[in-house]
């Protein structure tokens, strides 16, 4: 028999531990319904958000750029430094965004620079009231500070209560806001309920650990992820916020950080982490199971439809 030269048995094992780690790659368990190449490449840090006309804006350093469905570019709004922003939400044809972690500033959705908005350096979180009145603010001793939604100028304060804000949602009614807390001194990592009309707090629902990336879904049930990886549903009651599930889907990577995305009509949560070896999770909004994974992507959004866009460094792929 023949003796294997050294090169051929280099290249023999290459073979060999591709092979290996195409097996040991998780599976692609979510079908794209499309995609769409942009008109310029996303990096690390970029951030994606799809508001109610269907225009996917994409946050890179300096910039917001709008993107329609056949991936042209049709708005850019310019913002001050290199900041990256996101956008938070549209009305009509005004945009309001986050432009770093501590500043929101207005744009229009057909382009231009960006104004002044406010900034603070005690800001922490932010939600919007559904009826379109109050911009929410937390800051980073569970204060809330209330600005007008047109102008982004405050108008109100509630009194600070607890541990630095890590997440704020409001109910869809707009009767109750939540405000997430870590642990201060000796008091717990709580999720403080206020009545909105007079920022009383009405209770604080203690929790094991900091709940992040605080929403509200459209039946008024809480959603946010822990630091050990958890992802948990909680439903608001009298006096408490009763889990109705918490799962683990082992989508954080070497970043070691996650985000959860809330479908807007109720039926699908998608969580992902950041880093090597991040995946994308969907899973049932009612149950908590799995529906699929795929690799996490650059940021990930849904529209009012339910679709869910990822962004990817070259294009959007939209999940069915």
């Amino acid at each position: 028999m023949r003796r294997m030269t050294a090169a051929r048995a280099q290249s023999a094992s290459l073979l060999m531990a591709a092979a290996l780690a195409a097996g040991c790659r998780p599976a692609e368990t979510l079908p794209v319904a499309w995609r769409t190449p942009l008109p310029q490449a996303a990096a690390a840090g970029a951030t994606l958000a799809v508001d109610s006309a269907g225009i996917a804006w994409i946050g890179a350093p300096g910039r917001l750029v709008g993107i329609d469905s056949a991936g042209r570019a049709v708005a850019t709004v310019a913002v001050e430094g290199d900041a990256v922003p996101r956008l938070l939400w549209r009305s009509g044809d005004g945009l309001v965004l986050a432009v770093g972690a501590r500043r929101l500033a207005r744009a229009q959705a057909a382009g231009g620079r960006a104004d002044g908005g406010w900034s603070s350096a005690a800001l922490r979180a932010a939600a919007r009231d559904p009826r379109g009145r109050w911009v929410f603010t937390a800051n980073r001793h569970g204060g809330v500070v209330g600005l007008d939604a047109g102008t982004l100028e405050p108008r109100w304060g509630w009194p600070e209560t607890g541990g630095e804000a890590v997440g704020m949602a409001v109910s869809p009614l707009a009767d109750r806001v939540y405000v997430s807390t870590d642990r201060a001194d000796d008091a717990p990592a709580a999720v403080q309920v206020r009545d909105a009309a007079s920022g009383r707090v009405l209770f604080a629902a203690n929790q094991a650990e900091p709940l992040r990336g605080l929403a509200a879904g459209p039946d008024g049930t809480l959603y946010g992820h822990q630091e050990n990886g958890l992802v948990m549903r909680l439903r608001h009651g009298p006096r408490e916020l009763r889990r109705i599930w918490a799962e683990n889907p082992g989508v954080r990577g070497s970043g070691g950080e996650m985000e959860v995305r809330v479908d807007p009509a109720g039926r699908r949560v998608a969580v992902f982490g950041t880093g090597r070896g991040a995946r994308l999770a969907v899973l049932d909004a009612l149950t908590g199971r799995e529906l699929g994974q795929t690799d996490a992507p650059l940021d990930a959004a849904f529209d009012v439809g339910g679709r869910l866009y990822l962004l990817e460094p070259e294009e959007l792929r939209v999940l069915r």
